[in-house]
């Protein structure tokens, strides 16, 4: 379910993380503004081999009650290159919550292919895992992402306030959520 996966949609095709990504996933994460919206320092070339050896691990004991973190490659078809990054995991704020995430390439961005695969996960954490819900946490001024989740129908819930001095970088996130009886594929 979790060292196997993969999804495909009309363009893309959705993995695990291999070590072989890595030069590629280091070219998207390293474009400028790629984490303009997202409370992370901009990794280094040594940062994104860990994450990968890391999300490899994390894969060998997710598990559908108890996921560590799911990290999964977007990768375009067609030409067979990495050009994204989407997952899932817990919430760095409530744990216990299960949050997804999407990062694409500039070049891709305003295509739908951020949709597309949030949609196909989304999809598959309510079908072929059997999460009951799953949260976004989305920048007031990221107006893409809050079409994305605005379109997966999930509903904005609550404003990160008042938080933990570790956690300042998440004040004034957007909470939302949706349940997988309101999912609508």
């Amino acid at each position: 379910m979790f060292l196997n996966l993969h999804i495909e949609t009309e363009r893309l095709v959705i993995r695990p993380y291999a070590l072989t990504d890595l030069d590629e996933l280091y070219t998207v994460v390293s474009e400028p503004n790629f984490y303009q919206f997202i409370p992370e320092d901009v990794p280094s070339r040594d940062d994104v081999q860990r994450v990968i050896e890391w999300s490899i691990q994390c894969n060998q004991k997710n598990t559908p009650t108890k996921i560590y973190k799911l990290n999964l490659a977007i990768v375009d078809r067609v030409s067979q290159k990495l050009i994204g990054y989407c997952g899932l995991g817990p919430d760095d704020i409530k744990e216990t919550e299960v949050e997804i995430y999407y990062g694409i390439s500039e070049v891709y961005r305003g295509q739908g292919i951020s949709y597309e695969a949030a949609q196909a996960l989304l999809s598959y954490a309510f079908h072929k895992i059997g999460l009951y819900k799953v949260i976004a946490v989305v920048h007031p001024e990221n107006v893409a992402s809050l079409r994305i989740v605005d379109k997966l129908g999930m509903s904005y819930k609550y404003t990160y306030n008042h938080l933990k001095s570790e956690l300042k970088d998440f004040e004034g996130l957007h909470h939302y959520a949706i349940e997988a009886t309101a999912y609508q594929m």
